[in-house]
C-alpha cells in the first residue's frame, strides 16, 4: 500500500507542479525542482505515520513550501509573483493525495484487492506473507479504525495478540507451514520496529 501510494503521490505532485507553476518554470528545470519536491514529501510521509490522514497530507504537501520559494525567488528566478500559486498547489496536492490514501486504504482493508495484495513486490518474505494471509486467513489489521469503530473496539477485528497467537501456534504444529517463517519474520524485525502496534511488541525475544 505504501509503495503504491507514493506512486501516486509522485503523479500527483508532477500534475500539480505543472498546473500550478508551469508558466513559470522552464522545461529543463522543472524535472530536477520536481525531485527535490518529492524527495521532501517523502520524507516528511515517513515523519507523520501517527497523524490523520487529512493533517497528514497538509504536512506533508507544505513541506515543501521553503524549497519553492527558495526556488522562485533567486535571483535568476522568475520573481515573488509565481507564488500566488502555492496556495493552491498545497491545497490542491493535500486533498488528491488524501482521496489517494482513504481510497489505498480502503481497497486493502476490505479486500477489495485480493487476500495477498503485496504478493508481486515481495521477494524472501513472500512465502511467509501468502501463508499468514491466504492459508491462515489473517487480514490486514486496521478495518475497524479505518471505519471509526462502528461496533465497538475488536468486536468484528481480531486484535494483533491474537493473530500473534494464531500464527505462532500454527508454526509449531503444521508441517505445510514454510519452514523459514520464524527466521524471515526475525530478519524482517529491524524494519518493523518503528511500525505503529507492530506485531513485535506483543513477542519475547524467543518469538513468544
Amino acid at each position: 500500500m505504501q509503495a503504491e501510494f507514493e506512486n501516486e503521490l509522485h503523479q500527483i505532485v508532477q500534475a500539480e507542479l505543472l498546473a500550478n507553476f508551469g508558466s513559470h518554470i522552464s522545461p529543463t528545470e522543472a524535472g530536477p525542482l520536481f525531485k527535490r519536491i518529492v524527495f521532501v514529501m517523502l520524507a516528511t510521509l515517513d515523519t507523520t505515520t501517527t497523524m490523520d490522514a487529512a493533517d497528514r497530507m497538509i504536512k506533508v504537501a507544505t513541506s515543501s513550501d521553503s524549497l519553492i520559494v527558495k526556488y522562485f525567488t533567486q535571483p535568476s528566478g522568475p520573481g515573488v509573483i509565481a507564488l500566488s500559486g502555492l496556495p493552491r498547489f498545497n491545497n490542491d496536492v493535500a486533498k488528491r493525495a488524501t482521496a489517494s490514501l482513504t481510497a489505498l486504504r480502503e481497497a486493502y482493508l476490505t479486500g477489495a484487492r485480493g487476500c495477498a495484495p503485496a504478493s508481486l513486490l515481495l521477494t524472501r518474505t513472500r512465502p511467509v506473507y501468502e501463508f499468514v494471509r491466504t492459508n491462515l486467513n489473517i487480514d490486514m489489521h486496521g478495518l475497524e479504525n479505518h471505519q471509526s469503530f462502528p461496533d465497538g473496539l475488536d468486536i468484528e477485528d481480531a486484535t494483533i495478540g491474537e493473530n500473534v497467537s494464531l500464527v505462532y501456534e500454527v508454526r509449531k504444529k503444521s508441517p505445510t507451514v514454510p519452514n523459514n517463517l520464524l527466521t524471515i519474520c526475525l530478519c524482517r524485525r529491524s524494519e518493523m520496529a518503528n511500525c505503529k502496534g507492530s506485531l513485535w511488541d506483543c513477542l519475547d525475544e524467543d518469538g513468544r
